[in-house]
């Protein structure tokens, strides 16, 4: 496996699960309070940065990361990547239909306790997906570096 390539590609991700972990915990505790003028306008001015960032994030993975691991030639790391995909692809086209549903705000505003409820589901699904990578995928491509 092209070990430099693959880890200057995790290091990137690192930091864009930081920021995104971030963002949607800011999310969520801003969806514990009722709709307002100036919340709708806060949630979705994050909303907006979200959607860059988490959109980015799933096509680097996509495109760069997970295509590197399939061809590294070490059975566990290709076993995992594919494992992931298959369990957690599809999470930028979910993503992309409900920003899609949501960008409107008389939508969000009108449907406010729909938007929270699948805010938090989506929100739990992409950190799950994140947490998985950062303490199952991430360790497993270190440690068979080091072997």
């Amino acid at each position: 496996m092209e070990a430099k390539v693959v880890h200057v590609i995790i290091a990137l991700l690192k930091e864009q699960h930081a920021e995104i972990v971030l963002d949607m915990e800011h999310l969520q505790e801003m969806l514990r309070h009722p709709v307002c003028l100036e919340c709708e306008q806060n949630v979705r001015k994050l909303m907006k940065i979200l959607d860059q960032r988490v959109i980015l994030h799933l096509v680097q993975e996509d495109q760069l990361l997970y295509p590197k691991l399939l061809q590294s030639g070490y059975a566990p790391i290709q076993d995992m990547a594919r494992r992931f995909i298959q369990e957690m692809g599809g999470m930028a086209v979910e993503f992309s239909r409900y920003m899609q549903q949501w960008q409107s705000a008389d939508e969000l505003v009108t449907h406010w306790e729909q938007f929270v409820e699948q805010t938090r589901q989506l929100a739990d699904r992409l950190i799950r997906r994140i947490s998985r990578e950062e303490n199952e995928l991430f360790p497993l491509i270190d440690s068979l570096d080091r072997e």
